[in-house]
This record gives C-alpha cells, structure tokens and sequence, in this order.
C-alpha cells in the first residue's frame, strides 16, 4: 500500500533549523513504527499566506506502517508536539507540520479519522514537486488526475518559487 507524508516547518526549535527539524522528526518516526521507504528531496518554498514569514521547507515521504489511517494522523500529531508545534491560528508559522498526503488510496471525509487524500495537497506545488520526485505515476484517489497533470494546473509562479534545495538524509 502506498502511504505518503508531506513534511513542512519554517521555524528553527532551540538551535536546529528547519532542514534539521525534518530530518529528526523522520527519525523519530521511524522509532513509532513508520518506516520511510522513499524520500523526496528538500524542498523550499515561501511562506503562504504571509510571504513576510520565514520560507519552508518541505518534503515528502513514501512510509509503511502497521497503523490505521486514524492512528497514523494521532502518531504525526503526537511528534508535531513533540518537535514543538503549537496550534494556534491556521496557516501560521511552524515547527513541523506532517500531513497525510495519500493513504493507499483511500478516500475519507474526515468524519471518523483524517480527511483523505488531503483536501488541498493537489493545489500546492511544495506537496506536488516532492512526491513527483518519489512516484512520478501517482494519481489523485478522487480525480484520478496524474501528478504532471496537477502540476500543469498550478500557478506558474507557486512552481517557480518552489526551489529544491538538497536530500532529505539522516543527520540532516
């Protein structure tokens, strides 16, 4: 089954900048039964709404799991608090935001666990570019549209503010 998390943050936590963020919070991941089996390279990109705020960076990763979708969305919340996050106002700045991209296809309102496919991820090229990269034939679970034809679809400038930056490795 394929399983994908989009990784984002654009706040340092104490001495380790956003890259380092990412890169222990795999980690950590991988210790709570979530084992990365593919990563994109990092990714940056401004931040949205206010482009003012510290730019991202993102990723995004192939994993396998044991979880259910729901206790997978529990386990990515539990290690945003645990690297920081705090919830406050939407889209604000952050330590690490994780997000169920894809969960082998499912798809779910959100009723009785996460909405999936995530509502926006086909509309933001820092999600797009990266999962690209790990599975140049994915389709959207609802449209059925391939990734390079999501992609077409973006503003052009959401595509060329988008920078790769280098690989998401251990260590970081």
């Amino acid at each position: 089954m394929d399983i994908y998390i989009a990784f984002g943050s654009n706040q340092a936590l104490g001495r380790r900048m956003p890259r380092k963020v990412l890169c222990e919070a795999a980690e950590t991941l991988e210790t709570r039964g979530v084992r990365l089996v593919a990563r994109s390279s990092l990714w940056q990109s401004p931040a949205w709404p206010d482009p003012a705020d510290p730019a991202y960076v993102n990723a995004v990763a192939q994993v396998e799991t044991h979880l259910t979708p729901t206790q997978l969305l529990w386990c990515l919340h539990e290690v945003e608090e645990q690297f920081g996050r705090v919830r406050s106002q939407r889209n604000a700045p952050r330590t690490l935001d994780l997000d169920i991209v894809d969960f082998g296809g499912l798809v779910a309102d959100g009723g009785e666990g996460p909405v999936l496919p995530h509502p926006r991820a086909h509309q933001r090229a820092f999600v797009l570019l990266p999962l690209q990269e790990i599975a140049p034939g994915w389709k959207h679970p609802v449209t059925g549209n391939v990734i390079s034809r999501l992609i077409d679809a973006l503003p052009p400038g959401d595509i060329h503010a988008t920078a790769q930056l280098g690989p998401f490795v251990r260590g970081g």
